[in-house]
């Protein structure tokens, strides 16, 4: 897994006055919050007798270790142990640089040195006034990353898995009008149906005069950032959501799964966010389903190789970029940095 990449962490809401554990790129790291409300991340495991920090508490711009009080700053420097006046060397902790933004707490797992905040995906939508960014859901899978980051790659599956909610006619897909493209880090792909209905949920949003041209569009950028953008239009109205989805890596078998919307339609109705929610959730819970449904077989079936279909072009892709960045951050090379979304 990619480690030279800003990953999501948690949500901002999720994180409140007591630390927060979580395993990320297979590292044990603790979130807490500094009294300042700045956001610090260090290896959730104190050296004395490897309790993890995450039990503890946060005294003003330190963490305390809830074993036997041994205290951190944001640097993962100890300051304090309370039986002892000396602090060797030993006491000192890894630290992981960090920031917040859009609502989220984001980690930079790999070396320090390559982390700049100007690279994190740039959502323009998620601080525009004229949009609504209130929804934001955060599951835990268990499954392999790279099975969420495919399953955002192909949406074909939307007519399929999610028949009773967002899905769409799948005769549409007999003369699929999938448009795939591929750059040197980025893939999208792109359906527009012409002249037909809307979906049960998009109705929801804003009811359009019918036959509506709905578009599905899905942009991605390593390592594991999917943007997916659902409008519907006629000649009188365009009506976008748009789920920004990101896949951080816990194990080899698991990951956080976080989902941030944002709507450009009824922007002040509170009734309308609390029903797209719980909507969302809908959706997200049978992807996630499914995800922890395949990682089941593919243990069973011992690394036996997928068939890909004519709609896989974008997973395809994907993947062919993923071992491209994966084999040049292994020789020590700096990765291809996100660019904005469009």
């Amino acid at each position: 897994m990619l480690k030279n990449y800003w990953y999501v962490a948690c949500t901002s809401r999720e994180l409140g006055s007591e630390p927060l554990g979580r395993i990320i790129c297979g590292e044990p790291v603790v979130i807490f919050r500094q009294d300042d409300g700045s956001v610090a991340m260090l290896r959730n495991v104190c050296p004395h007798r490897q309790a993890p920090l995450s039990m503890g508490s946060v005294d003003g711009k330190v963490l305390r270790c809830r074993y036997h009080g041994m205290e951190f700053n944001a640097q993962g420097r100890c300051t304090h142990i309370p039986s002892q006046d000396v602090i060797p060397p030993r006491a000192h902790i890894k630290s992981y640089p960090c920031t917040e933004r859009y609502g989220l707490v984001w980690i930079w797992p790999g070396e320090h040195a390559l982390a700049d905040a100007a690279s994190l995906p740039s959502l323009p939508w998620r601080e525009d006034e004229g949009w609504n960014g209130d929804i934001a859901q955060y599951f835990h899978v268990k499954s392999a990353h790279v099975l969420m980051n495919d399953n955002l790659l192909d949406l074909s599956h939307v007519a399929f898995l999610h028949a009773d909610s967002i899905g769409f006619d799948s005769r549409r897909l007999e003369g699929d009008p999938l448009q795939v493209t591929v750059e040197d880090a980025y893939v999208s792909t792109r359906r527009v149906f012409k002249n037909t209905m809307q979906a049960p949920a998009h109705k929801a949003w804003r009811e359009l005069k019918e036959p509506i041209d709905r578009t599905q569009l899905a942009e991605w950028r390593p390592p594991c950032f999917v943007n997916v953008l659902a409008r519907n239009e006629n000649d009188e109205a365009q009506v976008d959501l748009r789920a920004d989805h990101f896949i951080t890596p816990e194990t080899e078998a698991s990951h956080h799964y976080f989902i941030a919307m944002a709507r450009n339609f009824r922007i002040d109705d509170e009734a309308l966010t609390q029903k797209l929610d719980e909507g969302a959730r809908q959706v997200h819970s049978e992807d996630v389903e499914i995800a922890e449904a395949q990682q089941t077989m593919k243990a069973l079936t011992g690394g036996a190789p997928d068939m890909a279909l004519k709609a896989d072009k974008a997973v395809t892709a994907a993947h062919k970029i993923l071992a491209r960045l994966e084999a040049a951050e292994l020789r020590g090379h700096e990765p291809v940095q996100a660019e904005s979304v469009s």
